[in-house]
Formats: structure tokens, sequence, C-alpha cells
């Protein structure tokens, strides 16, 4: 089978048919070919190393890869197929607080992706073009371009409504996120698979629970299905943003009333408003109503802040504020603090001086990967090169720090003997600075 073809016609069929219902899908995901390449893309996320609640990582299960493949079709065409629990973790999230994660079976992920891999190029014509969480070929660069462009002198949108909904993934209706499924889906199989993970339950210190709300945070199907459910929310904004004409919008700023710009990502969204004050905090009652009447769903109005863009507000890591520039106002693209103050900790963490038994070598590339990776992602915003060199900064005596622990020197007898003579490892200091092993090996730190 020509996956790829197969799901470019699923797509035009989609676009060109907004209210057609797909049926005939189930026999796609119990198709070999289909769950071969899901198992190849589950293969190759790292979190295929973790094991489900069955304790079976991927290595085990490509131990007898073509007959687990076989037995997993097997059930899947003769209806006796049973999703296993998720196992329940939890990770630290950076207010402090712990964020549970939902961990399927290796089996059970493969069938996930076989699923996501049939509905998404048919729900991908039909998502708003302003929903950027989870989608192909869209990133949270995306999503700030366009709040910064939208956030320009010319659109005069000074208020801002930072959306909050509590406990998004842990509230989502079971029968309504169905009967929107049903909207698009009319095969009953794979709606009845569906429900199926929906309500296959937890394993949490190895106690079972019920799920009668909810979709896993960790479910490789979760954050399709959570855009479905949210796409509610993109066509209740929609009505009130980009469906009006020109000329309805001239017309209600004329009688003094205000236009929106929208953008969401995952359960993360922004409202900004030409309008004051009264109208931003009016169309965040309008959202709470919505989500609350139609979609089972609680915003937090002590979290969704109205905020004057002056003051600026953070979206996916990011600040955008307005300010001065050297003719004009404009909007700068900031780190936020937020951001800049959970990398440095990361790089706390790493050079903790508990951690001296550590290889050199070892630390000086994990610290690489890690310090790379932050500056790329945030390499075009506004003033990157300060706090570039602020981390620089915090970096080298962090480092530092860490070879006095694991040499048993004193500050200046490491710097002498490392920094300026350069024995087992040099700072070298040329347009930026690096750590070098003896070894020859050169990393760039920061960027």
């Amino acid at each position: 089978m020509n996956i790829g073809e197969m799901q470019r016609l699923l797509s035009v069929k989609a676009e060109r048919s907004k209210s057609h219902r797909f049926d005939d899908l189930y026999a796609l995901v119990c198709h070999a070919d289909w769950l071969r390449l899901a198992h190849d893309h589950v293969a190759r996320n790292s979190g295929s190393r973790t094991a489900g609640c069955d304790g079976i990582n991927m290595k085990d299960f490509d131990e007898n890869l073509e007959g687990n493949l076989r037995q997993l079709r097997e059930d899947l065409l003769a209806g006796t197929f049973a999703p296993y629990p998720v196992r329940r973790v939890y990770i630290p999230k950076s207010n402090g607080n712990m964020r549970p994660l939902g961990i399927p079976s290796i089996r059970d992920r493969i069938v996930q992706e076989a699923i996501r891999m049939v509905l998404e190029p048919i729900y991908e014509a039909d998502f708003s073009q302003y929903s950027f969480g989870f989608r192909p070929n869209r990133c949270t660069k995306d999503a700030i371009r366009c709040l910064a462009y939208s956030s320009t002198e010319r659109k005069k949108a000074f208020w801002v409504v930072e959306g909050d909904i509590s406990s998004y993934f842990d509230t989502i209706n079971h029968k309504k996120l169905m009967k929107l499924l049903g909207h698009r889906i009319a095969d009953g199989e794979l709606l009845d698979l569906i429900w199926a993970f929906l309500r296959a339950g937890v394993m949490e210190r190895k106690l079972f629970k019920d799920t009668t709300l909810g979709t896993p945070q960790g479910g490789v199907v979760s954050p399709l299905l959570a855009n479905v459910y949210l796409h509610e929310l993109d066509k209740f904004m929609t009505e009130r943003t980009t469906a009006l004409s020109k000329q309805h919008k001239r017309k209600q700023r004329q009688s003094g009333g205000a236009n929106y710009t929208y953008v969401r990502y995952a359960d993360d969204f922004v409202i900004l408003s030409n309008g004051g004050r009264a109208d931003a905090v009016a169309i965040r009652q309008d959202v709470h109503d919505f989500l609350r009447d139609s979609l089972r769903l609680t915003l937090s109005m002590e979290k969704t802040k109205v905020t004057h863009l002056n003051d600026g507000f953070d979206f996916l890591g990011f600040t955008l504020r307005r300010s001065m520039g050297a003719t004009k106002m404009g909007v700068k693209t900031l780190i936020s603090q937020k951001g800049y103050d959970r990398h440095l900790d990361l790089i706390k963490a790493a050079t903790n001086p508990t951690t001296h038994k550590d290889a050199i070598v070892a630390k000086i590339v994990a610290l690489n990967k890690a310090i790379e990776g932050w500056c790329r992602y945030y390499q075009y915003t506004s003033k990157a090169s300060t706090q570039f060199h602020n981390l620089e900064h915090e970096t080298f005596w962090l480092m530092a720090r860490w070879l006095c622990r694991k040499h048993r020197l004193p500050m200046p007898m490491c710097l002498k003997q490392f920094y300026q003579r350069g024995n087992s490892l040099r700072f070298a200091r040329l347009r930026r600075w690096f750590w070098e092993s003896s070894r020859e090996l050169s990393i760039q730190v920061c960027w």
C-alpha cells in the first residue's frame, strides 16, 4: 500500500467536502503496511525505551517483531484487541507542581499511531490557521510570529487576554469528544477503538483507576484528539475574528467596538484586542461561558490575565512587549525571564558539585547539547546577545566551581591550573569561549 498517497487522498476529500463523513477507515488501521509504518514511527521516538504497564519496551517488542505485529493485526481484525491501562508517572512543572503523564504500552502506542495516521490528514483540512500546537509543519515560533505581526502599531491591538484552561487534558469530556469525532468519522469500528483507549484506565502504584474524563498526556493520539476538542473554541473565535469582513471590522471600530486576533497553541491561547480594557474583559467572559457551556471546560479567571501590551505578556517561553524603538513604538519578542531561569536551573543541576565524579568530556558534551539547543530556539529574539552573554558568564563560573570540587582545589588555583596553563582542560577565549579537553575535543558551550 502507498500510505502517503492514501493520506493525500483523505486530505483532498476532506478539503473538498467539509461535511463528508469518512467510512472504511478501520481497515486502514488494521492493514499490515499501516501497522508496520506506525511501528517505525514509534520506534524512532526516544520514549520507545520506556515500557508501559506490561513492562515491555520497544527492544523487547522487536525481539519478535513480525510475530507481534501479526498478532496485533489479528486481534484488531477479530475485534478482540483491548488496550492496556496507561502507566501513570509524574514529572515536575515549572511552577513546582507535578504534571501527570500516561505511558501506554508499546502495542497500544503502535495502534494509536496508526489511528493518528488516519485521522490527521482529515482534520488538518479542518483545523484553524491560528492553531499551532501538535500539528505538522507548525511550531511555537510560527505562533509567536503570528502574534508579533498582529501586534504592530498599525493593528493597534494593545490589550491582551492570556488564556489558561484548568487541567485541560484531564477534563476532556469523553462523550462530547466522541460526538465531535462523529461529525467527520462514520466508521463505527474506529470510533469504538478510540472509545476503548479513552476508557482504558490508568495504573498508578499498581492500583487500577477508571478514566471517565480526559485523555492522557503521553498518549500518541492524545494531542490530535485534544485539538479536535478545542477546534470548537477555534470556530467560536473565528466567528469574531477572521470571519468578519474588513468593512464589518471598520464599522465595528467606528461604532466604538473592538476587533480581536486569536492564536492557540494546544491548550494555551492569546487574544489581542484593539479596543479598551473593558472589551478584553468582555471577550474573556465570553470565552469562559463558551468553554463552560459547550465544552464543559473551566477557564481559570484568576490565571487568565488581561494585560496591556506595554507591560508585556509571556507565551510559549517568549515575552512580547511594546516599547519605543529608534523612531517609533514597536513590539519586541524577548526571552521570557521564566524561560531563562528554567534553563539556568538545568545548568546548575548539571554542574552541581555532587556530580563531580562525572567525566569532564561527558560533562562538556551534555552542557553543549543543552545550551546550543536553547540558544537556537531563541536566536532570533530581541536582545538575544545580552541574554546569551549572561548565560555564558553564569555557565563559565558554574563550570569553574564544578572543576574546583572535582579536583579539590580553591578557585585561584583552579583558574591558574586550568585557565592559564591549559593542563587537562583549558578555557580558550577567542571570539567566543570554549571548553577544550586534552583530547583536543573542542566544544562551544555558549552561542
